[in-house]
């Protein structure tokens, strides 16, 4: 039932090396990335060099102020480097959520102000929604676009002279669907409306150029598909648009300082929500080199090869119904017959596969990276096939 080796599209990826640096990932198979990434050792090495520093010089003086001010650079430098953009279209946030929190809140919102967004979005990005529709009575609607063959389609049909701002994923967390982000931003901006994008399963998960979608807003995680720590994160501001929003969390960090007074950052800067911790955005720093070290091409062309392969092991599992989407990414999205998704989830568990449920679908995903190999293939096809009695 269980193919042989099969050739990835890896170039000259050395994945025994990435694995051995990634204990987690061959602890177990590990498939849940668009959780939370596996660290690698340089992450965690990172982590410890800097509170090694911390705990034996102090955190201030003039070194330590140096310290601060380099990590900070680096990660925002880091961090731009995720979507291809300058260090000035970057705020460094703690999450997605903060990203999207950034402009629900920061957008001058007037009663009646209109935002369009999908029928599978994730709460992180909804309730923002729903809280700013209870205190600035705006409207959200749901339109129908993640089955829809035309996605730009549907919204250029839907959008009204009260559209403020069109909001959705690039990856769907459900499904893993790619959706045509840069040609519904045409169409948005066409109509004279903005556009944010909830990219959570973007930057380390699929190539990510954020100027050439020609979207306002873009998300970023750190603790996904880039393999960084939580509390990481950020958000592209295209610079048309940084003006349109009103700093959600002014205050020190978000001023410039002039002998005339503190003026806010000239840049998206403006934007970060608070103080970060250094020891999370060392990290980061950390995790961003080792993938670009690795190559961001050949590792997204291994992870798409490997899902696809899954996909064709999957459809030999007469219970298992695999999601098919039009254009996937390495997120594989599957039901199983006569069996909820927490079951199958708890099921693989025990079986030392972890993958995820998304509550409310019967769906259960499973995220695909390029540390996965031949044998984590084996070892989760074999155990849906136990599972399900085949």
């Amino acid at each position: 039932m269980l193919p042989g080796p099969r050739p990835y599209a890896s170039g000259m990826l050395n994945i025994a090396a990435i694995r051995s640096q990634m204990p987690a990932v061959t602890a177990r198979a590990y498939f849940n990335t668009g959780t939370f990434g596996p660290f690698p050792r340089v992450v965690r090495d990172a982590m410890e060099a800097h509170l090694q520093e911390a705990h034996e010089r102090g955190r201030i003086g003039e070194d330590g102020y140096a310290t601060w001010a380099q990590i900070e650079i680096d990660a925002r430098s880091a961090i731009a480097t995720t979507v291809n953009a300058s260090v000035g279209e970057i705020a460094v946030a703690h999450s997605t959520s903060d990203g999207l929190n950034l402009v629900v809140g920061g957008l001058e919102w007037e009663p009646g102000d209109e935002v369009l967004v999908g029928d599978n979005e994730h709460p992180g990005l909804l309730v923002p929604l729903e809280m700013m529709g209870q205190r600035r009575g705006i409207v959200t609607r749901v339109l129908p676009i993640s089955d829809a063959p035309d996605p730009a389609g549907v919204i250029a049909e839907a959008i009204t002279p009260r559209t403020r701002l069109v909001a959705l994923s690039h990856v769907l967390w459900t499904t893993g669907r790619v959706l045509p982000v840069a040609k519904i931003a045409e169409v948005v901006h066409a109509a004279g409306a903005l556009i944010i994008v909830d990219a959570a399963q973007g930057p380390g998960c699929i190539p990510v150029d954020a100027p050439s979608l020609g979207v306002d807003f873009y998300t970023i995680s750190g603790q996904k598909w880039l393999c960084g720590p939580s509390g990481t994160g950020g958000l592209y501001v295209r610079p048309e648009s940084l003006d349109l929003l009103t700093p959600a969390f002014p205050g020190y960090l978000t001023m410039e300082k002039h002998a005339d007074g503190p003026r806010p950052w000239g840049s998206a800067r403006r934007l970060d929500p608070g103080t970060s911790t250094l020891t999370a955005l060392a990290s980061l720093r950390a995790a961003v080199r080792w993938r670009s070290e690795i190559g961001w091409q050949a590792g997204h062309a291994r992870a798409l090869a490997l899902a696809a392969d899954l996909r064709a092991r999957i459809s030999g599992l007469d219970a298992v119904q695999d999601i098919v989407v039009d254009n996937p990414s390495p997120l594989v999205a599957l039901r199983v017959d006569g069996m909820p998704a927490d079951q199958v989830v708890a099921e693989l568990d025990r079986r030392d596969v972890l993958v995820r449920t998304i509550p409310g679908t019967g769906i259960t995903r499973i995220s695909v990276g390029l540390w996965n190999d031949e044998s984590d293939l084996d070892r989760l096809v074999s155990a849906l096939a136990e599972v399900t009695g085949q």
